[in-house]
């Protein structure tokens, strides 16, 4: 029996009632990542390092998730693929994607897919903190 997921309007009434999904291959981006969520007062964060581990929790529905962040560029499963998976589930759900080159044609094809917004990096922090409270509604 296949388990169907109500997609529900979770429109998060403040910003400390956000949760964001953080994958980067790279721990320091994640802890980077987690910190400064937690200067503007997000304080669920989940980091996951491994692509596979973040395909299996796109799987299990992203509940209570309203933004995925999600590095390009990663071993064995890329950003695109994450998001192209999150993109058949989850239409709608904000997607930032960070990534080391944009002039490439990953970029574009990010576009094609639909993300949301991509950063490059290296990013100011203050730059991405504007950007999440930017795609998740809340100044």
């Amino acid at each position: 029996m296949k388990i169907q997921h109500e997609e529900v309007d979770r429109k998060p009434a403040s910003i400390s009632d956000v949760s964001i999904l953080v994958v980067d291959d790279d721990r320091l981006i994640t802890r980077l990542v987690v910190g400064a969520m937690k200067v503007i007062g997000i304080t669920n964060v989940i980091p996951v390092n491994d692509p596979h581990q973040a395909l299996d929790f796109v799987a299990e529905g992203l509940v209570g998730i309203d933004l995925v962040l999600c590095d390009m560029v990663m071993p064995e499963v890329d950003g695109l693929e994450i998001l192209r998976v999150v993109r058949k589930s989850h239409p709608e759900m904000p997607f930032l994607m960070l990534t080391a080159d944009g002039t490439s044609g990953t970029v574009s094809k990010a576009v094609e897919l639909g993300v949301t917004s991509y950063m490059i990096k290296p990013f100011a922090i203050d730059e991405l903190q504007s950007k999440v409270r930017q795609l998740i509604g809340i100044a």
